[in-house]
């Protein structure tokens, strides 16, 4: 049984433990819920392990798939905080997880349950997914081919050891994400499914552990001003652009108000947080906890836009990443954008 069926089960079980509500798990990815009178279906989405972060990330998927597919999708978790159930209440998104805290707004019942407890027990999937794992999906996500490239070659290109990978791969194999061949390769099985989980970790694990520093321009000015002396490094080499201004390079549709800077090492015995800081001086940064100017560590070997006249980028992976981090109208339609014209060719190619 796969790993994410009991908690689909719990989370029926308190469905139908409410009065008057039975709910059912039909042969597709839906929920039917009825009473006496009506019935109404939801797509579903388990996520086992949901924080305030990433409550954050689900909502513009959800409201991108209702708004896209027309349906109803409620969200499957072990548990969820306080904090968390206020930002998903805030966007209307309903949810339902193990402890027995549920939030449904249909035309068969509104409910809200808050305040159960967390389950005992360690979350479902953090024994598998670790920090190192999100590089490992980074790299299978921007080159699926990779799978049938040997396990030191995946390896470097992620950053990351040889064992990482040869437990990562059976590891993402059982959560469903990836689908084992004849040969005894692997293959991603839904690009979509694993692209979510990678941004979700990307957000709240992998992202934190990279980041250097943030900065702010001295004095006063645009952003349009600095943007132009961040554009010129980015040309030298010293860095990758990413975050806003990196995506509105990319799409030309947005005027961007931030950025996220992906340093390139110059050398092994070089400091990164010096490099930072040489770096933002000439650029005529200074420090600033929440500077609009953000400096992060690469990893690997392949974080580098590789389309053509595309190469001062960070790939659009970390691009779509960073944007579903700021709750801005026009920066979410940017990274559907970035979706649709760049990742969606390599879901259709996986």
């Amino acid at each position: 049984m796969k790993q994410e069926s009991p908690l689909l089960r719990e989370c029926l079980d308190h469905l139908n433990a409410l009065p008057d509500i039975e709910a059912t798990n039909g042969d597709r990815n839906c929920i039917t819920l009825r009473n006496r009178d009506k019935s109404v279906d939801y797509a579903y989405k388990i996520q086992p392990d949901v924080t305030g972060t990433t409550a954050e990330l689900i909502i513009p998927y959800f409201q991108r798939f209702e708004r896209n597919n027309g349906e109803k999708i409620l969200l499957l978790t072990r548990y969820l905080s306080n904090p968390a159930i206020d930002i998903l209440l805030e966007k209307k998104i309903e949810f339902i997880d193990t402890a027995g805290n549920i939030y449904l707004d249909n035309s068969a019942a509104y409910i809200l349950i808050r305040g159960q407890r967390r389950p005992k027990g360690s979350p479902l999937s953090r024994s598998k997914i670790t920090v190192t794992t999100f590089q490992l999906i980074y790299i299978l996500l921007k080159n699926p081919h990779i799978l049938q490239a040997t396990v030191g070659d995946i390896a470097a290109a992620a950053g990351i050891t040889s064992s990482t990978v040869s437990r990562g791969l059976p590891d993402l194999y059982e959560l469903g994400y990836l689908q084992r061949q004849r040969d005894g390769n692997y293959r991603i099985i839904n690009y979509p499914k694993l692209l979510e989980r990678w941004e979700m970790g990307y957000a709240e694990s992998l992202r934190p552990k990279l980041i250097v520093e943030a900065f702010t321009p001295v004095g006063e000015g645009s952003f349009s001003d600095v943007a132009e002396r961040l554009m010129e490094g980015a040309e030298e080499g010293k860095f990758l652009l990413g975050g806003e201004l990196g995506a509105a390079i990319a799409t030309d549709y947005l005027r961007p108000q931030s950025a996220t800077l992906h340093l390139v090492e110059t050398a092994p015995q070089t400091s990164v947080k010096l490099q930072a800081m040489a770096i933002a001086a000439k650029m005529r940064l200074k420090p600033s906890p929440k500077g609009n100017i953000v400096f992060v560590q690469q990893f690997g070997t392949q974080n580098t836009w590789s389309e053509d006249g595309m190469e001062t980028l960070a790939d659009p992976l970390l691009l779509h990443a960073e944007l579903l981090l700021i709750p801005d109208e026009r920066v979410q339609e940017t990274a559907d954008r970035l979706y649709k014209h760049y990742l969606s060719r390599k879901d259709e190619n996986a």
